[in-house]
């Protein structure tokens, strides 16, 4: 049987040429005869139509296959390099940044887009969020925050900002959020979240500028490295392919194609692994801002290695933080280098721990307990018990508690001080512009014949 005639004769429209115009017949197959009347071929405009948007996808793949190819050269010929911290800093360098009273007006000024930031975080994944009433929802908690007076001024040093005009356009960070998955949650589950950004992009209510993988350098090496992600290469395709279509539309040429940021993955010394994308809401007076997704074991392990990352890479804390940081001290002293080195391992180890956790209960469905607490034992990197991150962690809640107690007395105070300043300025208003005896004396010379018991209004 001629199968490779059969199949070419039904798919290639000009196998008519070849077909017989008097029994209309072609390998047995009967052909319909002419129509007597034009007609419309509605299956011809559609496919003109596809044909044109599928163009434009290709396109749209080819600009980003050479930007990938691009990317992969300049990081094996030209290795990233990272902003310094504060602790590189020297001389002259120091002063770079804004002081801690212009980073606590852009701190101000930054505050109403994060409450914006926040109530869109509700109205999107507010119902996956875990309740009384739904305690096996995927999200565990949806959490939004404002940049920091101190990591204002710590960041723009280290970025040399000097104005406030310069740090809200350079720092992309200032306003950001977090979705925390709920435990025995995987990949499908994260993306059943982040695909309600999709119609959201498609119809320009949100628009996506960013898309970065947070790995840390501890897998760099690992062949299957892509198992710690918590979103798909897939996905994160179908995420970019709907904010490029919005901006390209049917553009099929490839040096015109308009590309988000979608940098290689970033193998950081934070030791976690995350999802970070930067919107930025398509509302007045809004702003861009970091959206991170990560699992409920990393998330609580990220809470106290953000602490231990900035001691240790010269960035600040704030002092209420100083219970936590003493026994670091000592490991910064050069005789305790080879404990200091065990001890970053052991951080290390336990975040590496905290995310194989999260994927082997979501493929077991079964929860883990240590006997030793929610993060592994430091006993086998020859560490003192206080170095143990179970109890290590229990310090910093209570340093956060006292952190939140004394920035809410800050705020409070802060906006008192406020009130009472308008106050003045109203009394100030309201006041004559000349003492009262003064504008009477002024009236008698003017008209002495006026009734002396007018009265003033105040």
């Amino acid at each position: 049987m001629k199968i490779q005639k059969i199949y070419s004769a039904i798919i290639n429209p000009n196998i008519q040429q070849r077909v017989d115009s008097n029994n209309r017949k072609y390998l047995g197959i009967s052909m319909p005869k002419p129509l007597n009347c034009d007609t419309v071929s509605f299956q011809a405009r559609g496919a003109k139509s596809v044909s044109k948007e599928v163009k434009a996808a290709i396109a749209r793949k080819e600009a980003r296959a050479l930007r990938d190819l691009k990317q992969l050269d300049e990081a094996k010929y030209s290795p990233e390099k990272t902003a310094p911290t504060k602790k590189e800093l020297k001389g002259e360098e120091r002063t770079w940044g804004v002081p801690l009273g212009t980073a606590q007006r852009i701190r101000e000024k930054i505050l109403k887009p994060q409450q914006q930031i926040h109530d869109f975080m509700y109205r999107i994944f507010g119902d996956l969020k875990v309740s009384e009433l739904s305690p096996k929802n995927i999200i565990l908690d949806i959490a939004d925050r404002a940049k920091s007076v101190l990591s204002i001024t710590e960041k723009s040093s280290t970025r040399k900002l000097s104005s406030i005009k310069e740090v809200l356009s350079e720092m992309t960070d200032l306003n950001g959020s977090k979705i925390v998955m709920n435990y025995k949650t995987g990949k499908p589950e994260a993306e059943t979240v982040l695909d309600r950004l999709i119609p959201l992009i498609k119809t320009k209510q949100v628009t996506l500028k960013e898309i970065e993988l947070q790995r840390p350098k501890s897998i760099e090496n690992k062949k299957e490295k892509e198992e710690y992600d918590y979103v798909s290469k897939k996905f994160l395709d179908k995420l970019e392919d709907a904010q490029e279509e919005v901006l390209n539309g049917l553009e099929t040429d490839v040096d015109k194609i308009i590309l988000i940021d979608r940098p290689l993955p970033k193998y950081t010394k934070g030791n976690y692994c995350a999802l970070h994308l930067l919107l930025q809401l398509n509302e007045k007076g809004s702003r861009p801002f970091e959206m991170q997704i990560m699992g409920a074991r990393e998330a609580k392990g990220k809470r106290i290695d953000d602490k231990r990352f900035k001691e240790f890479d010269g960035k600040q804390l704030e002092e209420e933080f100083a219970e936590l940081v003493e026994p670091w001290n000592m490991l910064k002293k050069k005789e305790n280098t080879p404990a200091k080195e065990r001890f970053l391992q052991y951080y290390r180890d336990a975040m590496l721990q905290l995310r194989e956790d999260e994927i082997r209960e979501y493929e077991t469905q079964r929860l883990i307990n240590r006997p030793s607490g929610f993060f592994i034992n430091e006993g086998k990197y020859n560490l003192p018990p206080e170095y143990n991150i179970n109890e290590q962690y229990k310090i910093m809640q209570k340093c956060e508690n006292l952190l939140k107690k004394n920035q809410a007395k800050k705020e409070a105070e802060a906006k008192e001080k406020e009130k009472m300043a308008k106050l003045q300025e109203n009394a100030k208003e309201k006041e004559p512009l000349l003492p009262i005896r003064s504008f009477k004396k002024m009236i008698e010379k003017i008209d002495p014949q006026s009734d002396k018991k007018v009265k003033i209004k105040h």
